[in-house]
């Protein structure tokens, strides 16, 4: 489900900082059932399967990469705005936060430089 791959992508976007992930939860939840279209139970579960994806050897490699071949480029930008958003919901940019939203951007091909691909396995 290419839902929980962009769920997977906003966990690992929330999981960047040592700080507390209620600020980046609630924004996830919100962004999951604007973009989606699910309700809050239905957000809870696609980050409850992003977790469980994660857990069962989930890749940041192999997430960009289903999203890659699913969405389109509007839909990739959307999603990067929603990563760059869940990295400022605590009000502040965590020195791990902003280098891993310019990359994930640039993997999915809307960001500067967005040539360069994830490497395999990263």
């Amino acid at each position: 489900d290419v839902r929980v791959a962009a769920a997977a992508l906003l966990l690992a976007m929330a999981s960047a900082d040592t700080q507390s992930r209620r600020d980046e939860r609630v924004v996830m939840l919100r962004a999951l059932t604007t973009w989606f279209g699910v309700d809050q139970r239905g957000a809870m579960e696609l980050l409850e399967a992003a977790e469980e994806a994660w857990r069962a050897g989930g890749t940041t490699d192999g997430f960009v990469r289903q999203l890659s071949e699913e969405y389109d480029k509007d839909q990739r930008l959307i999603l990067a705005e929603l990563l760059w958003e869940v990295a400022r919901a605590d009000g502040w940019l965590d020195g791990r936060e902003a280098p891993l939203a310019a990359q994930l951007t640039r993997w999915l091909g809307v960001g500067p430089t967005s040539a360069a691909r994830p490497p395999a396995g990263a």
